[in-house]
């Protein structure tokens, strides 16, 4: 009578065990996309996203690759922990998690808003741009011209490029890397945008020199980092 028991008892454990397996092979993906940090996509023209082409409302998630086209820009809100915007012809392979954005720049120009406590460290051919959290900040990064030009609003950024560590005071800017073009036209921040506010900054960088005045107008009316803060209209390449 004792060896049926003993069989069902195992019989019974193995099941149980098998079914918890099954389980733990389907929720285990599910659950690490849904604990996955996310973003909102908003588009103007034509926006790619891992290969793909994407709309507003999209949901972008840490380490997609987004590419804009010619006429073309993106932004990414993070909510609270910030936002992304990028230019026309820009490629970026995106990373954020809470307290940090970052991500690879490879062409194209972008401008990251980051409230206090959000640390900001983006990757280009060139180095290194970074933000420490302590200040909300606006940093714009550009490598249309094949170096890497780093801009910084409201707080101050620095840029490692090998061993050399350079500082990017609030209202400044710093290049470096070899410009693959020089006669490349871009926007010159000391020239352009003395007195303008974040917002503004962010309208003449992802627009270019030729960002329409409306955008800059709206853009300078908000500068708090929300998802729906900045306006930026008439992009350019």
């Amino acid at each position: 009578m004792r060896k049926p028991t003993t069989l069902r008892k195992a019989l019974t454990v193995a099941v149980i065990l098998a079914v918890g397996n099954f389980y733990s092979l389907v929720g285990s993906p599910a659950l690490a996309q849904a604990q996955k940090a996310a973003g909102e996509l908003s588009v103007t023209g034509t926006v790619m996203i891992n290969g793909t082409q994407a709309i507003s409302g999209a949901t972008v998630f840490s380490d997609s690759t987004i590419k804009t086209s010619r006429n073309s820009a993106a932004t990414i809100s993070l909510g609270k922990q910030g936002r992304v915007q990028l230019g026309p012809e820009t490629e970026m392979t995106l990373t954020f998690v809470s307290g940090n954005i970052g991500g690879n720049l490879t062409a194209g120009r972008l401008v990251v808003n980051a409230p206090v406590g959000v640390t900001v460290n983006v990757s280009t051919a060139d180095g290194v741009a970074t933000a420490d959290g302590k200040q909300a900040v606006t940093l714009m990064i550009d490598v249309t011209c094949g170096n890497t030009r780093v801009a910084a609003n409201r707080s101050g950024a620095k840029v490692t490029s090998g061993s050399k560590v350079e500082a990017v005071a609030a209202g400044s800017e710093v290049a470096v890397g070899q410009a693959a073009a020089p006669r490349c036209a871009r926007l010159s921040t000391s020239s352009q945008t003395s007195g303008l506010s974040s917002g503004a900054l962010a309208a003449l960088i992802i627009g270019g020199v030729g960002a329409a005045v409306g955008g800059i107008v709206a853009a300078t009316q908000a500068d708090d980092v929300t998802g729906a803060s900045i306006v930026v209209s008439g992009f350019r390449p």
